[in-house]
């Protein structure tokens, strides 16, 4: 049994001015940190790291206990103290409010696309959702509500969460292929550099199969670029008159039909036509419609291991073709294809505004991928600069795999193909918004915003109300309430809105604890005032009608 003094010490203890005033300054450490946090490194970064972490969470309890206790260890109740029990009370019932909040509340943000119906809150906790696309089935894991590099060591079937990055960036880098391919030049990958003395661009193309960040073409303004097999090169670069070429991707050669006495015929609807057998059997071609072989009965023979490519497509524009090691291109002023070697590092000049080109890497059999690297969040005039990607790694079969916010993967699981998506947690309204309209002035001289307000039609599955949402006048409605928040704007200059949602559960007990702590402190004031005006001031120089007071008054 408790000794009934160490309780009544413990007591005071917890009701005493120390330790208020040790928790009070832990607790303005902690909203210092946070503010500064908050200012450069972004909300979403100080939430995780400072304002909805367990210390936090503790300390403020702490101070819910030392308030608690600072007005039962004066009890029985005094008059002059009943201002001190009202302020205290409230502080206690805006606790129990903030905590409802806290446990049962909503705050999120819901993307309004224009003329398009939305009922789907995102919330701020990170989840992973695995869809299984032979049943149907939707499994979801939720991910640490963590701000720096964590792991999350949870397992399903043969799929093993790892790494969680909350904040990444991308990062370049050249990997072995995870799987056997047979060396082949069709495989190959490549960087480049293009530039004139306006302009630069670094890119890079792939054939690899394994390459999911990059893909064999590439559009830079009016140039298209196309990334091809090396063994197409030398054929882009003979100036034959079909403009025909012939490539086997089997044998990884190309040939024209000049040069193996193909004779290209024209139909009566003036479309060329040409058939060459190999192998005993007959492939027929329509260079000028299709790439693909026909059989005899002109139906596409996709399996096929042929190719025709009719140079003449690509004269009109400009059309660059890169082939690793090599380039080609149709000169306008010359009527000339021409096919070049890279030197590296020297640049090979194009026909087209003084662009020249460099190539900066040639890789046969890696893979070039961007994956993710943990790193702080930098935020400046209120967006995330740097930091904004969330990564998840998967370890499926012995294998890596990452996961970003910003693209799903989609795998093969014995034989079973499983889409992977890292999303946001999110609850879905039992009504409906569409944006009808939206509204922006700016300041005077200038493109920065003024002013923005959303004009939203809301559907409850019984009748369509108008509604007008903007700063300082929220939209409210079953318990939820709507604000302003923000705006984008898409490249056809579309405008969609974004509101933020908020369920606020304990918003009566904190306005009625807000209105006891003014109360309280005029209550408090009150009863201090008057006391003070009965106790008599005593004069620094004392007169005789003093002294003679103060002996009546001692007497």
């Amino acid at each position: 049994m408790i000794d009934p003094k160490k309780l009544a010490k413990i007591e005071k203890n917890l009701g005493g001015l120390k330790f208020a005033v040790i928790l009070l300054t832990f607790f303005a450490l902690f909203m210092i940190v946070g503010t500064f946090l908050e200012s450069y490194y972004g909300t979403d970064f100080a939430n995780r790291t400072i304002y909805k972490t367990w210390p936090f969470m503790l300390l403020q309890f702490g101070m819910f206990i030392s308030i608690t206790f600072a007005a039962f260890v004066r009890l029985p109740p005094k008059k002059r103290l009943y201002g001190f029990y009202t302020i205290h009370m409230g502080l206690i019932i805006i606790g129990c409010g903030s905590f409802m909040t806290y446990y049962a509340g909503v705050d999120g943000s819901l993307l309004l696309p224009p003329s398009s119906p939305s009922r789907e809150v995102i919330l701020s906790d990170d989840i992973l959702k695995m869809r299984f696309a032979d049943d149907g089935r939707v499994v979801t894991f939720k991910l640490p509500y963590t701000g720096f590099e964590t792991t999350v060591e949870k397992e399903y079937q043969d799929i093993s969460l790892a790494r969680f990055y909350p904040f990444a960036e991308k990062e370049f880098l050249w990997k072995t292929s995870k799987s056997s391919i047979a060396a082949s030049e069709a495989i190959h990958s490549s960087s480049y550099s293009i530039s004139n003395p306006m302009v630069s661009q670094d890119f890079t193309l792939s054939l690899h199969p394994e390459s999911i960040d990059f893909e064999s073409n590439v559009n830079l303004g009016p140039l298209t670029i196309h990334y091809l097999p090396s063994s197409l090169g030398v054929c882009f670069g003979e100036n034959n008159a079909s403009k025909l070429i012939l490539w086997d991707r089997e044998a990884a050669t190309c040939y024209t039909p000049e040069s193996k006495s193909i004779e290209v015929r024209t139909t009566d609807s003036q479309r060329r036509v040409l058939s060459i057998k190999k192998e005993g059997k007959l492939f027929t071609f329509l260079p000028d419609m299709s790439p693909w072989p026909m059989d005899k009965e002109l139906k596409v023979i996709r399996g096929a291991g042929l190719r025709i490519f009719s140079k003449a497509l690509f004269e009109e524009k400009p059309n660059l073709f890169l082939f690793g090691e090599s380039t080609a291109y149709f000169d306008k002023d010359s009527q000339q294809w021409t096919y070049e070697k890279f030197s590296r590092p020297e640049a090979l000049d194009l026909p087209w505004m003084g662009f020249e080109i460099v190539l900066t890497e040639h890789q046969k059999q890696k893979v070039p991928t961007y994956e993710p690297r943990s790193v702080l969040p930098i935020q400046k005039n209120n967006e995330i600069i740097r930091g904004g990607m969330k990564a998840l790694e998967l370890i499926v079969q012995g294998q890596s795999y990452w996961v970003t916010n910003d693209r799903p993967i989609q795998l093969l699981i014995d034989a079973k193909k499983v889409i992977f998506s890292l999303e946001k947690e999110s609850i879905t309204l039992p009504f409906e918004f569409v944006l009808t309209r939206f509204k922006m002035q700016k300041d005077p001289g200038t493109q920065r915003p003024a002013s923005y307000e959303s004009f939203v039609r809301l559907f409850d599955g019984q009748e369509n109300k108008e509604h007008h949402v903007f700063m300082n006048n929220p939209l409210k409605f079953q318990g939820f309430t709507f604000y302003q928040a923000s705006y984008s704007q898409d490249r056809e200059g579309n405008y969609s809105s974004t509101l933020s949602v908020n369920v606020d559960p304990g918003r009566p007990f904190k306005y009625a604890g807000s209105l006891m702590l003014v109360l309280g402190s005029m209550w408090h004031y009150a009863l201090n005032f008057r006391k003070r005006k009965k106790v008599k001031i005593t004069p620094l120089i004392a007169t005789d009608d003093d002294n003679h007071d103060d002996q009546k008054g001692e007497g």
